[in-house]
Formats: structure tokens, sequence, C-alpha cells
């Protein structure tokens, strides 16, 4: 069975270019460009995704309370930061939050494969 993953990114290219990188790593992958689609996906979903890659900064929604809420609906969810922004407070305390791991965009694919493999993902 493949691993899915769910993106949540308002960035079009990094919706896109995550999306593909994961796929080549073999993971069925859903994509959401905001904090209030990414909900209504992670609901209806029949299992839960192995992965959540949230961006810290989108509108509406931020990245920290989209976290929240996913971890409301699932608090075994494993869910990373994807963010552009190292210097937000949030990265710092990615743990605190509830994040278990950060990509610092722009990444590459060893990179997402370290953060999966130290994960257990992959």
């Amino acid at each position: 069975m493949a691993k899915t993953a769910l993106v949540i990114d308002d960035n079009n290219l990094v919706r896109e270019t995550l999306k593909a990188m994961l796929e080549f790593l073999d993971f069925e992958v859903a994509i959401a460009e905001n904090g209030e689609e990414a909900l209504e996906k992670f609901k209806s979903t029949e299992k839960p995704f192995d992965v959540v890659f949230v961006d810290l900064v989108m509108p509406g929604i931020s990245g920290k309370t989209v976290l929240q809420k996913l971890m409301e609906i699932d608090p075994q969810v494993k869910a990373i930061i994807s963010s552009g922004y190292s210097n937000d407070p949030a990265i710092a305390e990615y743990e605190k939050l509830g994040f278990k791991g950060i990509l610092n965009k722009p990444y590459t694919l060893d990179e997402l494969k370290k953060i999966l493999k130290d994960l257990n993902i992959l």
C-alpha cells in the first residue's frame, strides 16, 4: 500500500514541486492551497495521511493554526513545517507546536528523503 501525503502551501510551484518529489518516492499525494481546504481534505480522507507538509505563512489560517486543528482530528499526525522563513519563532519551537520536523525552502530530494526516513515514514 502506497504511503500518503498532504501538501499544504499557497504557492502553486511549491505544491506541484513537492507533489512531484513525493510521487517520485511512490507517495499518493493530496494538495491544498490553504488551511481551510487542507482541513476538509484531512477530515474526508478514509485513512490518515502518513505525513502532512504545512507551510507556516499562508493567507487565512496560519500553518500553526492548521496544525492545531489537524491535531484535534488526529493527535498522532506527523506534520512537517515547510517554510521559507527560517527566522520565524515557530522554527525554533517546532516540537513544542507539535511539528515532527522542518524543511527549509528550497530543499532537495535528498533532504526530503532524509526527514521522511528520520520519521520512519520512508
